[in-house]
């Protein structure tokens, strides 16, 4: 990937013992070693420390039912757990779903076109130490559910990677009174009108890197507290881009390489609502305002932000990769949400922004629905530790041993993380 790091220089996988306001890694769990890996390589900013379910059970995701053995509620109903799937395909929740502490929910390991949940809300409210990687959250018009498609408040600790969250009927991906979160690497579209918002993010600690906000009319996100906001891509907002505050209360926030690039539905700017308790470092954000096919932008001016207090100097935040504008709309495109297998939903977004096109919708029968996902076969797992069998052998562990799952090498991740962190650099 290019791109250079800021702040402090981290290796790959591995950072100092975990910062103030993150858990300490629970007994038993990762090997006495002098520096404890982050959630997988790549994690990055205020959620990184997550250690999900390392060295807990391996609980294997067995059908697409809303609840009992072997579905994929039961499956985050408690911790520490690292959760796999043996199917693929949507799950049709029939109530909103939430996920319990200690969780690493490996969506990366679902066979064929992976799986994605349908109709609810699901919650992280209340719980902390949780990885999320390749998952799809989609709302959508279920009667009497006017609420986010992916929530959380009083969380901690929370790191998600390539996500894929639409169709909230309130906010798409709302983040509220939580500290050490990070969303990377997703896509965050479509909040429904009339409301239609990316999300709220009023907490102490979060990290919004290389995510792509489509088609909501406004927050994208609305912002207080702390928050580190780097290489995203806005396309197509309507009445409001970045919500700078609009609060009494005081914000910090370093905005970095951003490119905010204007559709069919856009209306207003690409920075709103500002006022001098919010502290903002921005650089090298760029805003394209006038649709005509092209990517030239220009830069973004103190101007642009208002009333907003301008800081000269970042704020000493978590190191996080910061690519230029342009770059960051390449890497974006190319791999935000749940892009190991896109699916029809996620395909049609990114060719919108290519092509600068689509609007902000109502419904989404409006734009193909849900469409279907394929499942698919996983590979034989004989003592159902997580790890494939052909994968165990090749690694010289034992397939007739589930022990070894949970054993941890020099890198300081274990087996299983080590095979299902492989299968998301695909």
């Amino acid at each position: 990937m290019l791109g250079v790091a800021v702040a402090v220089a981290v290796p790959a996988a591995l950072l100092p013992v975990a910062a103030e306001g993150s858990p300490a890694p629970r007994a038993g769990t990762v090997a006495d070693t002098l520096q404890t890996p982050v959630a997988f390589p790549g994690a990055e900013g205020f959620g990184a420390r997550a250690t999900g379910g390392r060295g807990g059970e391996v609980y294997h995701v067995t059908n697409l039912n809303d609840s009992g053995s072997g579905s994929f509620r039961d499956a985050v109903s408690e911790g520490p757990r690292i959760v796999v799937f043996d199917v693929g395909g949507y799950i049709n929740l029939a109530s909103p779903l939430h996920v319990a502490s200690d969780i690493t929910i490996a969506g990366q390991t679902a066979p064929g076109d992976g799986v994605a949940t349908r109709g609810y809300q699901v919650s992280f409210s209340d719980s902390s130490n949780v990885i999320v990687r390749h998952m799809r959250f989609r709302h959508g018009l279920t009667p009497d559910q006017n609420r986010d498609a992916v929530t959380m408040d009083g969380a901690s600790t929370i790191v998600f990677d390539h996500v894929s969250a639409s169709w909230g009927r309130d906010e798409n991906f709302s983040i509220n009174n939580s500290t050490d979160i990070t969303v990377q690497h997703s896509i965050i579209s479509e909040g429904l009108d009339p409301h239609s918002c990316g999300g709220l993010v009023q907490s102490n600690g979060v990290t919004l890197s290389h995510n792509l906000y489509i088609h909501n009319k406004t927050r994208n996100p609305k912002s207080k507290g702390r928050l580190q906001y780097v290489n995203n891509l806005v396309y197509n907002w309507g009445s409001d881009g970045y919500i700078l505050g609009d609060s009494a209360g005081v914000s910090n926030a370093n905005a970095l390489g951003n490119y905010f690039l204007a559709g069919p539905s856009t209306t207003g700017a690409p920075f709103t609502r500002a006022n001098a308790n919010y502290q903002i470092h921005a650089a090298d954000n760029v805003v394209d305002l006038d649709v005509d096919g092209q990517l030239d932008g220009r830069a973004a001016t103190d101007a642009d932000l208002g009333p907003a207090t301008i800081m000269d100097e970042p704020f000493d935040f978590p190191s996080v990769t910061v690519q230029t504008p342009e770059e960051a709309y390449e890497t974006v495109l190319a791999g935000a949400g749940a892009s190991l297998s896109r699916d029809a939903i996620d395909t049609r977004l990114v060719n919108d922004v290519i092509n600068q096109r689509g609007s902000i919708i109502t419904d989404p029968a409006s734009v193909g629905g849900f469409g279907n996902l394929q499942g698919g076969t996983a590979p034989q797992d004989g003592d159902r530790d997580g790890m494939p069998d052909t994968w165990e052998t090749a690694e010289g562990l034992d397939p007739a041993d589930p022990s070894d799952a949970a054993d941890t090498d020099a890198s300081g991740y274990t087996h299983v993380e080590r095979y299902i962190n492989g299968l998301a650099d695909r």
